[in-house]
């Protein structure tokens, strides 16, 4: 399963990158803002966004952007939680936290997309 890792720290981001290689992860990239996040969006299955980038609370649209265009599943990583709307059943996982809480997020997420893939492929039948 490979992830996009949406955080605008890079000290963060691969702390992240280090706790998905030991899930079990492929990092499909590493994107700080909007555009690199929907540059990479093809490459990858899920995504963990941190809510509050640089450019602002721009998390929540990466989510909806990457999950419409590119069906990925969303992880949330925010110091705020209550920044989030309607999380929509997705995880959202508080800094500060520990690894097993992240690599337990994006393992939830990844079920869910494996789940999605399998029902749109098993969903519709053709004569």
């Amino acid at each position: 399963m490979r992830l996009l890792i949406v955080e605008d720290e890079l000290g963060i981001a691969l702390a992240i990158e280090d706790v998905a290689i030991d899930a079990g992860f492929e990092i499909a990239g590493l994107a700080g803002n909007m555009s690199e996040a929907l540059d990479l969006g093809a490459e990858a299955d899920i995504a963990i966004i941190d809510v509050r980038l640089g450019d602002g609370l721009t998390g929540p649209s990466i989510a909806r952007a990457l999950f419409s265009g590119f069906g990925l599943g969303v992880v949330y990583f925010t110091v705020n939680p209550g920044l989030i709307e309607n999380p929509k059943g997705r995880p959202v996982v508080a800094k500060p936290t520990k690894p097993e809480r992240i690599a337990d997020a994006l393992s939830m997420a990844a079920k869910n997309a494996r789940a999605r893939t399998h029902r749109v492929a098993s969903g519709s039948t053709f004569h």
